[in-house]
């Protein structure tokens, strides 16, 4: 009898386990894309559109309590210049215990996940 409630509590453990890992490595793929979106942006406030854009594209509205949350900023080359320089997305979102692991269970986890890319100096 322990034994069988050992093993149904290990499962959904597991089942919890996976599922946060799956969201980290979508939210991992969408910081990614949005960096690299933004680090080909001609200036920093089409930069902000592309990565805003760029994690669109992952469907997190449907996943995320109240849609991911997406920040970005810039370092500016030597030279002062966007060209030459680098640019950061953070991407976070707040997802339901309840929906990792698959039963009832109150309360949240929030994962972020960050991502710099150079951007190109020699861009038009």
């Amino acid at each position: 009898m322990y034994l069988l409630v050992f093993c149904m509590i290990a499962v959904v453990f597991l089942g919890f386990v996976g599922r946060l890992h799956a969201a980290g490595l979508q939210l991992t793929n969408a910081a990614q894309n949005a960096a690299r979106s933004a680090s080909m942006a001609a200036d920093p406030t089409s930069a902000q559109i592309a990565a805003l854009e760029a994690v669109d594209v992952y469907g997190l509205q449907s996943r995320c309590i109240g849609g991911p949350s997406v920040v970005m900023s810039w370092a500016p080359s030597p030279s002062g210049s966007w060209q030459g320089g680098s640019v950061t997305v953070r991407v976070s979102c707040s997802v339901r215990n309840q929906s990792l692991t698959g039963v009832w269970s109150p309360g949240s986890r929030t994962v972020a996940v960050t991502d710099t890319q150079p951007i190109d100096r020699y861009q038009r």
